[in-house]
C-alpha cells in the first residue's frame, strides 16, 4: 500500500519564520514501521521541502498514495487540516490524523469532513494493524484499538490501545524516509549533523500546563541500555551523526540506568556529543548522575524552573522545592555544564508581584542562559481546563498558541499586555547586565560556540523587541 505522511508546517509552533529544529520523530517510528510491514511510505515535510499547494498536488499526483497519514499538535492542526482537504480534493482516499492535538480532540477532529480516522495515544501499533486493515477490499475498523472512525458517517470510537510495554521492540526510526534530512537545524547544537532519540516514554510529574502524559501517560517506560546504544552505533556509523539531542521528558528518572548508559558508551569509546532536548528535572539529578554525564559528552544542562513563587508552584503541581532548583544549579556549575533555565510567565496564581519574584531568582541562579516563556494551555492540560472554566482563555484560534506568540489567556489582574511588558523586561535586565555579557563574551572560544551563542541571543533578541500585541 502507498502510503503518503506528512508532517505540517511548524511555522505556527514558534509563531516566527524559523527553519524546524527537529525532524518529526514520531511520524519517523510510523513511517518506519509501516516501511518494515511492507508499505511503500513517502514522508513530505513540508517546512524543509518547501512545500506550497502546487508542489503538493504534484507530490501527491506522483507518488498516488492509496492512503494519507498526518501528525499535529495544537499549533500545526489546522495546516494539517489544509492538507487533509487538499488530499481529500485530489483523490478520495482515507485520511488519517495522529498525533497528541488529535488524541485529545479526537471527538472534535473527527467530525471534520476531510478526515476519516483519528490515532488516540501511541501511534506506532495502531498504525500497523490499522493500514493492514485498509488494504481489504472491505476493510473492518471496528476491531482495531485506539482510533475514532465514521461508519456511515456517524464518528465511532473503538476501545483504547494499550500502552506499549516493551519498548525494545520498536524499530529505529528510519532517517532516510526524510528527504532533506540535514535541513533541521536545532539552535543549540553544536556539532553538525543531529539526530534526535527517545530512549523512554511517559513522565510520573503532575504539572498542570503539561498535556504529554496524554499520549505516553505518567507511567514511565524505557528502552534498554543495550537497544539504545545500538541505535546511537547505527546513527554514527550509517548516518554520520555527530550530535545526539535526547527527546526524553524524564531520561534520570532511574539513576542506575543513567549510570549503565554512560558506562556503556565510555566502554564502546563512542565519540559524539549529547544534549538534552526538554531539559532535566532538578529533584532527578545528584552529583553522581551529572558527573557521569559530563564524562560521557553532555556539555549542556537545562531546567524547567516555571516560577520561583512558592503558591505558583504549588497551583501548576511542579513539587521541586526552590531550593532544589538552586542546588541543582549550584551543582551543574560546578562540574562545569553550561546551565539553561526555563521559566514561564502568567502561570495560574500569577501577579506582577509573583513575575518580579521569578526575575529575581533567575537571576540569582545565573545560568548561561535562560528562556521566559509565556504560558500556552494547550488542550488537554489541566490549566486550559481550568482557565476555560474561568472564562479566561482570549482565543480558540490554535494558529496563537506558538511558543513565541502573544497571550492566549487572561488573569485576575494581570492583563496580556502586562504579560508582555515582564517578558520583555526579564529579558532585558537578565541579558543587559555588564558581568553576564561579559561572561558570554568569555564563553567563545570556537566557531562552534560563536554560533551556539549567536542563534541564542537571535531568540533573545526577538522576544525582546518584537511587537507582540499585534
Amino acid at each position: 500500500m502507498k502510503i503518503l505522511l506528512i508532517n505540517p508546517s511548524q511555522e505556527k509552533v514558534y509563531g516566527i519564520k524559523l527553519m524546524p529544529a527537529y525532524p518529526p520523530l514520531g511520524l519517523l517510528y510510523v513511517g518506519t514501521v509501516l516501511k518494515n510491514s511492507g508499505h511503500e511510505v513517502r514522508l513530505l515535510d513540508i517546512d524543509t521541502e518547501g512545500i506550497n499547494e502546487d508542489k503538493f498536488k504534484d507530490v501527491f499526483k506522483e507518488f498516488d498514495p492509496a492512503a494519507v497519514g498526518i501528525t499535529s499538535v495544537t499549533p500545526t492542526i489546522n495546516d494539517a487540516l489544509k492538507w487533509a482537504r487538499i488530499s481529500k480534493g485530489i483523490k478520495n482516499i482515507p485520511v488519517v490524523l495522529g498525533g497528541i492535538h488529535a488524541t485529545i480532540t479526537a471527538e472534535e477532529i473527527i467530525v471534520n469532513d476531510s478526515v476519516d480516522i483519528v490515532v488516540v495515544g501511541e501511534g506506532e501499533a495502531t498504525a500497523d494493524e490499522l493500514f493492514r486493515e485498509l488494504e481489504q477490499p472491505s476493510p473492518n475498523l471496528r476491531n482495531i484499538k485506539g482510533i475514532w472512525f465514521k461508519e456511515k458517517g456517524r464518528p465511532t470510537i473503538c476501545a483504547a490501545r494499550p500502552l506499549i510495554d516493551n519498548l525494545d521492540m520498536l524499530p529505529f526510526p528510519d532517517i532516510a524516509l526524510i528527504k532533506n534530512a540535514n535541513a533541521f537545524m536545532p539552535p543549540d547544537a553544536t556539532d553538525l549533523p543531529v539526530a534526535t532519540i527517545i530512549t523512554s516514554r511517559g513522565c510520573p510529574g503532575e504539572c498542570s500546563f503539561c498535556c504529554v502524559k496524554q499520549i505516553f501517560s505518567r507511567r514511565f517506560r524505557a528502552r534498554s541500555v543495550k537497544n539504545i546504544i545500538a541505535e546511537i552505533k547505527e546513527l554514527i556509523n550509517r548516518n554520520g551523526i555527530k550530535e545526539i539531542h535526547i527527546a526524553d521528558d524524564t531520561f534520570t528518572l532511574i539513576k542506575q540506568r543513567v549510570l549503565d548508559f554512560c558506562r556503556e558508551i565510555k566502554n564502546q569509546n563512542i565519540k559524539v556529543n549529547f544534549q538534552f532536548m526538554n531539559g532535566l528535572r532538578a529533584d532527578f539529578v545528584d552529583r553522581d548522575i551529572l558527573t557521569a554525564l559530563k564524562e560521557t559528552g553532555f556539555k549542556t544542562v537545562g531546567y524547567g524552573v516555571e516560577s520561583a513563587n512558592p503558591e505558583i508552584l504549588k497551583n501548576i503541581k511542579k513539587h521541586i522545592p526552590l531550593e532544589t532548583t538552586k542546588k541543582a544549579f549550584k551543582l551543574s556549575k560546578e562540574l562545569g555544564f553550561e546551565t539553561w533555565a526555563f521559566l514561564i510567565f502568567g502561570l495560574p496564581g500569577e501577579s506582577e508581584y509573583t513575575i518580579r519574584e521569578t526575575i529575581d531568582f533567575s537571576k540569582e541562579i545565573d545560568p548561561d542562559f535562560a528562556k521566559f516563556y509565556i504560558l500556552k494551555p494547550y488542550p488537554g492540560s489541566e490549566v486550559y481546563k481550568q482557565l476555560k472554566k474561568d472564562n479566561l482563555l482570549l482565543s480558540d484560534n490554535y494558529d496563537d498558541y506558538g511558543i513565541y506568540t502573544k497571550p492566549v489567556h487572561r488573569l485576575a489582574g494581570l492583563e496580556p499586555q502586562r504579560i508582555i511588558y515582564w517578558q520583555k523586561r526579564a529579558y532585558r535586565e537578565f541579558y543587559l547586565r555588564p558581568g553576564k555579557i561579559i561572561s558570554q563574551i568569555r564563553r567563545v572560544k570556537s566557531i562552534k560556540q560563536l554560533r551556539l551563542v549567536f542563534n541564542a541571543i537571535k531568540l533573545v533578541l526577538h522576544n525582546m523587541f518584537k511587537n507582540q500585541e499585534q
